[in-house]
């Protein structure tokens, strides 16, 4: 059986469910087709450049299509020469490719398939300062596309948005919804006197800068400092509300580099310490699970479509991901974000007495 056959069948499935009005330069290639692409994707992906491995995206659009006329900040460039599609190919070309600016374009229209150039994005520095493009300033066209991250890893996108993940041999659902519709956005609704579309500029820009700093590492947001003075050390006492305390002009761009400025934090051992209105407490803070009542809390791993997967355990997870729960459980209405080194982000808080954790959370498609 194809590797990828789940994967596939996973792919369409979800692509239709997004219940977009899809022009005929959206749609995805045959069944057949994309089995060919995953396959060389996969095998390209295992490749390294100069010690590392390169990450990039695949689409399937005509490079001369008119589709991309309604993207004002998008350019099809071609190359004079198409280039085979094989992977010693994509090899050669993938450092070329930032995944967040940018698709090679693939033509399946013939056999061999060949590679006809390169679609690149972009946008003002006014927008991307500014936040009004979540994920760093680029908002890629929307049009299907694989994203290869890794030896092992491919996702099956929409624009900039995984629809589902092939991990190691695994189909891997994605959560858009934590900062916008789960019990996670309602605590912080409730509990936060920021603005929501502030708080959700503010989170996603923080989680994508950590990401692409491939450090790995945890942001808690507590009620205050007093609620969880007695489960951490903060070995970098910081304190600062500086980008909350006006109503200039400016705010959004003070927010964004704010988010910024804690992403980075992120890249130092231990977890970056914020209340729930945002204000920096500190960095570097070691959570002191010796201190918590119990060592091991009640848990609730939920999917993507709010299920719990009774499987999961608390004991399968590592070290910073275990006291990010216990952190959860033991102090009450806290909001734990984990970034694995891998770019895998869990989102936990304690409901009904227990932990309940998000999985391969991303950012949200609209």
């Amino acid at each position: 059986m194809d590797r990828t056959a789940k994967f596939i069948e996973t792919f369409y499935d979800e692509y239709n469910k997004l219940g977009l009005i899809l022009e005929e330069e959206q749609k995805l290639p045959p069944k057949e087709v994309l089995s060919e692409v995953c396959s060389v994707l996969l095998d390209a992906g295992c490749m390294r450049d100069e010690g590392r491995f390169s990450s990039f995206r695949v689409c399937f659009l005509d490079p001369k299509s008119e589709f991309l006329d309604a993207y004002i900040f998008s350019h099809s460039l071609l190359f004079d020469n198409p280039i085979p599609f094989n992977v010693k190919s994509i090899h050669k070309l993938a450092p070329a490719i930032n995944p967040a600016m940018s698709y090679l374009v693939l033509d399946t229209s013939e056999y061999p398939f060949l590679i006809r150039g390169i679609i690149v994005a972009y946008t003002t520095w006014e927008k991307a300062i500014a936040g009004e493009q979540q994920s760093g300033g680029i908002r890629m066209p929307r049009i299907p596309n694989i994203a290869v991250n890794g030896p092992g890893v491919i996702a099956g996108c929409f624009g900039e948005t995984p629809v589902v993940t092939y991990k190691f041999g695994n189909c891997v659902f994605p959560r858009t919804d934590v900062f916008t519709t789960s019990l996670v956005a309602d605590k912080l609704r409730a509990m936060s006197s920021v603005p929501e579309t502030e708080w959700f500029s503010f989170l996603s820009r923080v989680i994508w800068r950590a990401e692409k700093y491939a450090h790995g590492g945890a942001v808690l947001i507590v009620p205050d400092y007093e609620s969880c003075a007695e489960y951490i050390d903060v070995k970098y006492k910081l304190p600062s509300d500086f980008v909350f305390d006006s109503e200039s002009v400016g705010r959004s761009k003070e927010l964004m580099t704010y988010a910024d400025f804690v992403a980075k934090l992120t890249s130092v051992d231990g977890a970056v310490v914020l209340t729930k209105d945002f204000e920096l407490i500190g960095f570097g803070a070691e959570i002191l699970t010796d201190r918590m009542t119990r060592k091991q809390p009640a848990m609730c791993f939920l999917r993507n479509d709010n299920t719990e997967d009774k499987n999961a355990r608390f004991t399968d997870n590592g070290t910073r991901h275990r006291s990010g729960y216990s952190f959860a459980d033991s102090v009450e209405g806290a909001i734990v974000i984990v970034i694995s080194q891998d770019g895998v982000v869990k989102v936990c808080t304690k409901h009904e007495g227990r932990v309940h954790v998000f999985n391969e959370v991303v950012l949200s498609l609209g």
